[in-house]
């Protein structure tokens, strides 16, 4: 028997369109197959919120499932979709072969062509194996988290080995509000040994041969080509599936747009990358410098918009109210400034506006709402600034792609003369270490302070700024989530007083 096993990538709520990608995989397979396996939620898309609870996408859903059947002559189809189970919504998943429908909510052995195939709607570590099973298939929608692909093969094999039953992985594929779906797609034999395994984030299809021997396969993706693959991935899906296929933002020099360039160059090619440098007054000739280094080197657009005639204008219109400015109003200005001139550009362009931000100065609060932070995605916003310099070495590992000197250089948000981020903040070596002690690990400002040595005072601080950025962050765009513990996974307060 065989079984193609495809990594599909479904748009979240558009039955019809999904519907009609299932039908033509059935009409013009690509081999011949027995039995074509699709991942949970093919029909509906994920994640779907408020719309699983949607009576006119069930009842699309329900009718897809009629129209599949009708083509079901010599090749059955499973696949994933949406349903009610005891007056709840549920994700479930249909056999469906010669007109008939089955449907699956949990797990369900089915008899086909002599064989009897076990449905699974789990992942392998959670699953028990059908004694009578001749081979498991599992058909999920696991989101990608940085290092999780090795420890999912892993179960797999494991759960092979363990019930000796041939067992195959569909993961769904596809990025949705932030979301990332790898696609994964696998299968060990009886012994536990991996024998197929697909390219992660793309499009294809896979076949299996129950009654053929096959040599064992491995997975040899380092764990920062992974998370970099899955980022631009990410960001591809998104902008492409918004109906665009460009991005705009600024760059300054620094770490962040200089990373966040080569990950939109990777993800759209350079030609559909635009930057813009936007220098005021306390704009430094090096980071003038740097940003051309990095257009070039990347092969995207850079132009460049003087923000001091804006700033000037904007100063003189409210001088009759503030003749005087604060220091932080006016940086505050320049950077919404900067924001206002590149979502102008953007919409000339019909590009989307990213912003650039890293998760570091979206815990701390380092940016500014409607400034910086203004944009349809944060591409970087699940990575903290130390995992981007990572990152941007592993980039370099063969050549210069990102310049040393933006590597080097030290992290400013440039919107006062000379300044540092680390005037304000511990160094992002050590600040990150103890937002991830404070959001993951749950440790108070006291054992933060003895753990990482740094004062108390210094300790407390970081964490008011932690509590104080809720607002802000509430009104940002969404972040690509690539690890356990994203900011969009948990809802906090913004009246709040906590006691560290």
């Amino acid at each position: 028997m065989k079984i193609n096993l495809a990594s599909f990538n479904p748009l979240a709520a558009d039955t019809a369109g999904n519907t009609a990608r299932v039908l033509e995989l059935l009409r013009v397979p690509a081999p011949k197959a027995d039995l074509l396996v699709l991942p949970e939620a093919a029909l509906c898309g994920c994640p779907l919120y408020d719309l699983f609870d949607d009576k006119r996408l069930l009842a699309q859903n329900q009718s897809a499932l009629k129209e599949i059947a009708k083509e079901t002559k010599e090749t059955a189809v499973v696949l994933g979709y949406m349903d009610r189970l005891q007056g709840q919504s549920a994700t479930a998943a249909a056999f469906i072969y010669k007109g008939k429908i089955t449907k699956i909510f949990d797990t369900e052995t089915v008899d086909f062509k002599g064989q009897k195939l076990q449905i699974v709607l789990d992942a392998p570590e959670n699953a028990q194996a059908d004694p009578d099973a001749d081979a498991v298939l599992f058909a999920v929608a696991r989101p990608y988290l940085k290092g999780n692909v090795s420890p999912r093969l892993d179960a797999l094999k494991k759960f092979a080995k363990k019930y000796a039953a041939p067992s195959l992985l569909c993961n769904l594929l596809g990025g949705g509000d932030g979301m990332i779906f790898d696609g994964l797609l696998a299968a060990a034999d009886k012994k536990g040994a991996l024998v197929l395994l697909g390219e992660l984030f793309r499009e294809q299809v896979l076949t299996f041969d129950l009654t053929a021997k096959y040599e064992s396969v491995s997975y040899k993706v380092s764990v920062q080509g992974e998370l970099f693959d899955a980022l631009a991935f990410g960001l591809r899906d998104y902008v492409h599936k918004s109906g665009m296929d460009k991005v705009m933002f600024g760059v300054s020099g620094g770490i962040d747009s200089a990373f966040t360039a080569a990950l939109a160059a990777k993800a759209l090619g350079g030609e559909s990358v635009y930057c813009v440098s936007l220098p005021s007054y306390c704009t430094s000739d090096l980071s003038k410098t740097l940003a051309g280094q990095l257009a070039r080197a990347l092969g995207v657009n850079l132009e460049e918009v003087g923000v001091m005639p804006v700033l000037g204008a904007v100063k003189e219109a409210v001088a009759h109210i503030v003749s005087h400015p604060k220091d932080a109003t006016e940086q505050e200005l320049q950077s919404r400034l900067r924001t206002t001139i590149l979502g102008a550009l953007a919409g000339e362009y019909n590009a989307m506006l990213i912003s650039t931000d890293d998760k570091s100065e979206c815990a701390v609060g380092s940016f500014v709402l409607y400034g910086d932070a203004g944009g349809c995605l944060q591409p970087i916003g699940d990575l903290y600034k130390s995992e981007i310099y990572e990152l941007a070495e592993y980039l370099n590992r063969d050549g210069e792609i990102i310049p040393r000197g933006i590597i080097e250089r030290a992290p400013t948000s440039e919107l006062s003369p000379n300044q540092k981020d680390e005037d304000q903040l511990p160094p992002y070596s050590v600040l990150d270490k103890m937002l991830r002690a404070y959001l993951e690990d749950g440790l108070t400002a006291e054992e933060i302070a003895k753990k990482f040595r740094v004062k108390a005072a210094v300790a407390a601080d970081v964490l008011t700024r932690v509590n104080q950025a809720d607002l802000k962050r509430r009104q940002t765009a969404p972040a690509l989530q690539v690890s356990a513990h994203p900011f969009a996974s948990v809802l906090r307060p913004i009246i709040k007083k906590v006691n560290l």
